[in-house]
């Protein structure tokens, strides 16, 4: 597996043209270098972890009923649901442009001084999942990547994708994706040095990839202002230029 350090757009730009070589990729920026496993993978729960999986998609589907505009089709539809709300899924979070996913590395100041990271995956043909052949999400036997149902705004905004983990029965867990010799060889992590974030985040600004971009509604919009209008803990030890808000004259 290549891995890549970077300290700027520009050279974060620039080793994306020398590495990607007209392929398509999907990325998923981490504040942390943490495996690439879905939430669902980290929980601990007092069922049995498919069993909870299946009990927890059958509650959201009786109690949200109300709450959805229009219902879901298949599971793959539920899933995406309950992942963009926040439920524990074995959907894992990814996007087509890499600008977004640099920006969700560097979007707050690093943990701990710890280096972010942004993963890039390629796909081959038979990786795509087709929901209309694979009724039931749960029991797949590979990774799949899954296009995002368009629940809401943001989810286009960011041009949001998913890989779809499957659970090892013969080890009793989710196999993280840089550990599966299936996937590895068409992974790359680009490294972004701790001291790196407060300007990336700042030329990404300047780009329009931000808060109010990104997510694309009030809580996005006032995440951005407040940002412009402050600073984060990580942007006081830097000599940043001011930043900018665009405000009505009168």
């Amino acid at each position: 597996m290549q891995e890549i350090t970077i300290h700027t757009v520009s050279e974060y730009i620039e080793r994306l043209s020398d590495i990607n070589r007209g392929r398509r990729a999907v990325y998923r920026g981490q504040r942390r270098d943490r495996s690439l496993l879905p939430k669902i993978a980290r929980l601990t729960t007092y069922l049995p972890i498919l069993q909870a999986e299946r009990e927890m998609l059958e509650v959201f589907k009786l109690r949200s009923l109300p709450l959805l505009e229009q219902q879901p089709d298949n599971d793959w539809d539920w899933l995406t649901i309950m992942q963009h709300h926040g439920l524990a899924t074995r959907l894992l979070d990814w996007s087509l442009n890499p600008l977004a996913a640099l920006w969700f590395c560097v979007c707050k100041p690093p943990a701990e001084n710890e280096s972010g990271v942004v993963w890039l995956f390629y796909p081959d043909a038979d990786d795509y999942a087709v929901p209309s052949k694979q009724a039931d999400p749960t029991r797949i036997s590979r990774v799949y990547l899954l296009r995002a149902k368009l629940v809401a705004s943001r989810i286009q905004a960011q041009f949001g994708w998913f890989t779809v983990h499957y659970f090892n029965l013969e080890h009793e867990k989710f196999v993280a994706l840089e550990n599966d010799s299936s996937y590895v060889s068409r992974l790359v992590k680009i490294i972004i040095p701790s001291n790196a974030f407060a300007n990336i985040r700042f030329q990404l600004d300047r780009l329009e990839v931000n808060s109010a971009t990104l997510f694309p509604d009030l809580d996005g919009l006032c995440a951005q202002i407040e940002w412009a209008f402050s600073s984060l803990a990580d942007e006081e030890l830097q000599d940043i230029p001011k930043k900018s808000f665009p405000t009505p004259k009168n």
